[in-house]
């Protein structure tokens, strides 16, 4: 009766016999398959309520900004001077809200599995030098030397595209944390079950209590809030990664630098 009324909680005790005790069951395996369907499908939900919480409070600040500095354009009391650099303030919204739409965008498609990895073997050092060149330009501005030790001719099975945006991440991350005349260094190490990727720099680092919160959706230290970003890379990252059959882990001493480390596996099983 309790099945019946949508009440799954309940279970048979393991070990009996007879054909009433089968028949019985079976519908205990149907009850138990019922309630962890029912829990997904709760999961779901506070996922997806979760995910609108914090689009909508991601997305309040750059649309206030917007608006406001778009009406003191409009009331015409201020000089040329005034008004340009309202544009300007205007325009940094903008491409401030286009790249949290983005980051969003991925994020959502990443969590409700809407992306397909394509995993195959493929040569890592073009991965990573695709990581590597898009960070180039602003190491460079900051004087911060970039070290890559990569054998070209490694193959590891991953999804290139999305593989070369978890580095990227950690590599920008890296280089915007990395005070001027910095280094940042790349090696890669193939284990036996796992090929080990190396992301290494002399930045601020991390302490050690926030080594998971850093992973986490919007997640910024204190100390760094000044800096450009809205706290979703590193989040992505890991997403990118574990979806592959892989994991990250962090290393750092505050003050000394950073270590992150990304294991692909060496072989890909096909779902």
């Amino acid at each position: 009766s309790r099945f019946a009324e949508g009440d799954f909680s309940r279970h048979l005790p393991r070990g009996g016999t007879g054909a009433l005790y089968r028949l019985f069951s079976a519908a205990d395996q149907l009850s138990r398959a019922a309630q962890v369907r029912g829990e997904a499908e709760r999961a779901a939900k506070e996922a997806l309520k979760n995910a609108v919480s914090d689009i909508s409070h991601q997305l309040k600040t750059p649309i206030a900004n917007i608006t406001m500095y778009s009406s003191m354009l409009d009331s015409g009391n201020f000089s040329s001077e005034q008004r340009k650099q309202f544009a300007q303030v205007i325009e940094n919204q903008v491409k401030k809200l286009e790249f949290l739409v983005d980051s969003l965008m991925k994020m959502s498609r990443l969590e409700t599995s809407l992306i397909h990895l394509e995993i195959k073997p493929a040569r890592i050092f073009d991965t990573l030098f695709q990581a590597l060149s898009q960070v180039g330009a602003k190491a460079e501005f900051k004087e911060i030397q970039l070290e890559c030790s990569c054998d070209q001719d490694l193959m590891v099975p991953h999804d290139a595209k999305w593989t070369q945006e978890a580095l990227f991440n950690i590599l920008d991350n890296a280089v915007k944390y990395t005070p001027e005349g910095g280094r940042i260094t790349v090696n890669t190490e193939v284990w036996e079950m796992f090929t080990k990727i190396d992301i290494s720099d002399t930045g601020i680092g991390i302490a050690r209590e926030h080594y998971e919160d850093i992973f986490k959706r919007f997640y910024r230290e204190g100390k760094v809030h000044l800096e450009e970003g809205v706290g979703i890379g590193l989040y992505l990252s890991r997403q990118i990664i574990t979806q592959q059959g892989g994991y990250i882990k962090v290393s750092s001493k505050e003050g000394k630098g950073t270590t992150f480390s990304v294991f692909l596996p060496n072989l890909h099983e096909r779902k």
